[in-house]
């Protein structure tokens, strides 16, 4: 049990959406909560950061709706109507259009009855973007990714939740940060920083370098994906995808998926392959009776995605640190305590829909690590966004 000693139970390392809304959760499930990062929410322009980068919509990538990846992704689903409904500046659903080059039967997919229904037209029955022969037209959720992330932020500091700076070597340093004291568990959220973080050292975590082109195109009002541009064998994948933002004319233009790749700084051919395929998705992108050279840019995009071979680590793991090794040390005998992290980093390209389940699953298992029944996040008491 958190020690009365202490001026907070948890300690959140990482300010991305998966580790501001696990925060936000856990302070409704009442821990006493503080947040620290290498990178603040206000940092939007920091490329090792990816969540403000984010297109970003709710688009799930997985076949099996069993899976916890999708449970994640459902979980977010639900959650995010209450999001739209109070904060449509920063969330809304509107229509969706997949394109394929091959009939994929709507009711094939897991989402089908979550999102209402996914509608299966033809090119004989339909405009279809891009004048693909099938297409898939349902409803679904688009997010500003740099208003959302302050949003939250904002939120944790109205609840007194600290979110300070700090550059942390080992994951022993964050059990007793000086600004904030010691804690007996971490959440370990930050993403590409869990492949050099000594004491996590993931080999499996990686960045997946994505470029975006950020337009303005009022007049482009459907999220339209090439979701078979994700689907093949190429480690350099080059998806087409147009996501606009909710509460202004910004739409967001992809983009690439390259696994391993750390460079951050635009490529211009790829930046015109981008508007290219996308303006042949969406000629309402340029202005009336323009081409794709005539898109209004406003700014050319990299950010590293933090992926994770074999999925996202969502887990409990219990373990002994000691004073000494918050300086990268060994821990001295005398000082040994037992503590916790759980661990939640890797969701890679579905940080943002995953993020308000991958919350709930950081609840449960702090919860466990506590002792204390799972009933504040079952019984729906979630965090008001």
């Amino acid at each position: 049990m958190p020690s009365q000693s202490q001026k907070y139970d948890v300690l959140v390392l990482g300010a991305g959406v998966i580790g501001l809304s696990s925060a936000l959760d856990l302070v409704e499930a009442g821990y006493r909560v503080a947040v620290a990062a290498k990178d603040l929410p206000e940092d939007s322009f920091s490329t090792g950061f990816a969540s403000p980068w984010a297109g970003c919509n709710w688009h799930t990538f997985e076949d099996d709706g069993s899976s916890p990846a999708a449970k994640r992704d459902a979980r977010t689903y639900a959650r995010l109507a209450k999001v739209a409904a109070t904060h449509p500046h920063l969330c809304k659903r509107i229509e969706f259009v997949d394109v394929f080059s091959t009939r994929v039967p709507a009711e094939s997919r897991w989402n089908n009855d979550l999102v209402g229904g996914i509608c299966e037209v033809t090119r004989d029955t339909y405009p279809i973007p891009g004048g693909h022969p099938h297409a898939h037209i349902w409803n679904s959720y688009i997010i500003h990714a740099p208003k959302y992330i302050l949003h939250l932020a904002s939120l944790l500091r109205s609840k007194n939740v600290p979110i300070v700076r700090t550059r942390l070597s080992s994951l022993d340093e964050a059990y007793d940060i000086p600004s904030i004291g010691p804690v007996s568990l971490v959440v370990n959220a930050t993403g590409l920083g869990s492949f050099s973080l000594i004491g996590v050292e993931d080999p499996k975590a990686h960045p997946a370098r994505g470029q975006t082109v950020l337009v303005r195109a009022p007049r482009a009002k459907r999220c339209i994906m090439n979701t078979e541009s994700f689907m093949g064998d190429d480690d350099a994948a080059k998806p087409a995808y147009i996501i606009p933002r909710p509460g202004c004319d910004e739409v967001v233009l992809g983009g690439t998926y390259i696994p391993n790749n750390h460079s951050s700084l635009p490529d211009l051919v790829e930046a015109d392959r981008i508007l290219q395929a996308c303006f042949d998705l969406e000629p309402l992108l340029a202005p009336q009776g323009g081409g794709w050279r005539d898109i209004e840019v406003i700014s050319h995009n990299v950010g590293l995605r933090p992926a994770r071979d074999g999925g996202a680590r969502v887990e409990l793991e219990k373990k002994v640190v000691g004073s000494a090794t918050r300086r990268v040390g060994r821990p001295n005998s005398a000082d040994k305590k037992q503590v916790g992290v759980v661990h939640a980093y890797g969701f890679g390209s579905a940080g943002f829909q995953a993020s308000l389940g991958a919350a709930e699953e950081v609840v449960q298992l702090t919860n466990e690590y506590f002792g204390k029944p799972n009933n504040a996040i079952l019984q729906g008491r979630q965090a008001k966004l």
